[in-house]
């Protein structure tokens, strides 16, 4: 499985010769990664829907997570490139994060529910009681799940997408890994 890391241009010859660094970030110390899987941007309301489908039939992969995950590149008017790598097994597990919104919340908590192994939701604790314990009716809630393997982190996202889930906000889904991604590991660098 594949994965993206954004960078800036002016850091490519760094990202060459030391490879990926982990950093502190306001979610964790590592690296934020993107699996390179589809998932369909779903608009947050109607007056997007054009935008929505115009991403999901015209953008390939790289470049519907380069509109996710490149935005603070894009906004300090930077040219953004995308690093691509694989995660051997002394990676795993990751940690992945998902915002769930409560019109799938849910269906989400049922999907997940049937996910035998190799993913679990943050502390062990039960995400179907967390759902229903939320008093509000309008939220997004930030899931946070630790991944053993690749199988368990597209079975995560399948359940993710089966349940009406999709990507649109900066940080709707990313992973966060804890070990440098040194420079022969990089499989390509891709230019946008």
């Amino acid at each position: 499985m594949e994965f993206i890391h954004f960078i800036n241009t002016s850091t490519l010859n760094s990202i060459k010769d030391k490879g990926l660094r982990r950093e502190f970030h306001y979610q964790g110390f590592g690296i934020f990664v993107y699996p390179l899987i589809k998932i369909d941007f779903k608009a947050p309301n109607q007056e997007f829907i054009i935008e929505e489908r115009e991403i999901n039939s015209n953008l390939s992969i790289e470049e519907s997570w380069e509109v996710i995950g490149a935005l603070h590149i894009r906004q300090a008017n930077e040219k953004v490139l995308g690093v691509v790598f694989n995660l051997s097994s002394e990676f795993w597990p990751i940690e992945i994060k998902i915002d769930v919104g409560s019109h799938i919340s849910k269906k989400f908590a049922s999907e997940f529910d049937k996910i035998k192994t190799d993913v679990f939701y943050q502390s062990n604790l039960n995400l179907t009681e967390v759902v229903e314990s939320i008093s509000a009716k309008k939220y997004i809630l930030e899931t946070k799940f630790k991944v053993i393997s690749e199988s368990g982190l597209k079975s995560l996202i399948k359940c993710y997408k089966k349940s009406g889930g999709g990507i649109w906000e900066a940080m709707s889904v990313y992973c966060l890994i804890t070990k440098n991604i040194e420079p022969n590991m990089i499989k390509r660098i891709v230019k946008f």
